[in-house]
């Protein structure tokens, strides 16, 4: 055995060790059973041609799905309230909803995931003639439409922009409050007033209905925190692996471009730490490398 090639079987097995090389996964158990699965409005659409997807490897796992504003969902899950019972996995929008769960130790270690981000639209209706080319443009409109920041993220992050883009306290009077994002979506674009000239709602939301709504302005995104969706099981799940490895699927080269199509955007994978020194040690032995080679060169050169 040369010595070339003991020191690429090391590196590999140091890589192995750490993560870098996956190993060859053991035949996966069939799954099945019913998944549930609480949501946020907001992956009303999306959500389920994932589930499609999934299924297509695992037929005999089905799916009832529960969407609702993050926070209400949290605190049913909280209170042993929420009609979708018993829910396996939590699809949330917002880290507090996820946070507040985790704290209550109602999450299964080791399974929290952060998947997706999201932008905000100001939105108004397809045949308004109102011009919006900024955020303080809103206080020219008779009333606008955000989630209730009580319960919905989206009217979290909607009240930061107000607050960043310094129209917070003037806003105020003209806010009607939706009760989650979707509804927002709806009180923009329906026909039952015509008092509502704006609202603020997710990208992906306002995507969903161009043929009632328009994206008016689409705020730059320092103006509010990183929208960030995230999923993890929970403690209370009858059907643990199909659970988890839903949860895991979510993450996946084939899920992820589906969100992606419907206007999300994913979270980079993070390098694990046995990931970051295995590659850390392979990036040094290529260093050494190139810097035995460029020796070898300027000598040839001198000569």
């Amino acid at each position: 055995m040369n010595r070339r090639y003991k020191l690429a079987l090391a590196t590999a097995s140091i890589a192995l060790a750490f993560g870098v090389i996956p190993a060859k996964p053991a035949q996966a158990a069939t799954l099945s059973g019913p998944i549930y699965i609480d949501a946020a409005a907001s992956l009303t659409d999306t959500l389920p041609l994932v589930e499609a997807l999934y299924q297509k490897s695992n037929p005999n796992v089905t799916f009832i799905n529960n969407f609702g504003a993050s926070g209400t969902l949290a605190n049913q899950i909280l209170m042993g309230t929420n009609p979708n019972l018993p829910v396996d996995i939590f699809f949330s929008v917002s880290q507090a909803p996820l946070d507040s769960l985790q704290s209550a130790n109602k999450l299964i270690e080791g399974t929290r995931e952060d998947i997706l981000n999201n932008t905000l639209a100001i939105i108004t209706p397809i045949n308004s003639t109102i011009s919006i080319s900024s955020v303080q443009d809103l206080l020219n409109v008779r009333q606008v439409a955000i989630g209730n920041p009580a319960f919905v993220p989206a009217g979290v992050f909607a009240q930061e922009l107000f607050t960043n883009s310094g129209i917070s306290q003037q806003i105020q009077p003209k806010l009607v409050l939706g009760i989650n994002v979707r509804d927002v979506l709806n009180k923009v674009s329906t026909d039952t007033t015509d008092t509502i000239d704006a609202g603020v709602v997710y990208t992906t939301d306002a995507l969903t209905a161009l043929d009632k709504v328009k994206i008016a302005y689409t705020p730059p995104i320092n103006a509010y925190s990183p929208i960030v969706y995230g999923s993890a099981v929970l403690q209370q799940t009858q059907n643990l692996d199909a659970a988890k490895d839903f949860n895991s699927f979510l993450r996946t080269s084939q899920a992820l471009p589906v969100f992606q199509a419907s206007g999300f955007s994913a979270i980079p994978e993070p390098m694990t730490t046995g990931g970051s020194i295995a590659a850390g040690i392979v990036g040094l032995m290529m260093k050494r490398k190139l810097k035995v080679k460029a020796k070898a060169k300027a000598k040839a050169a001198v000569n």
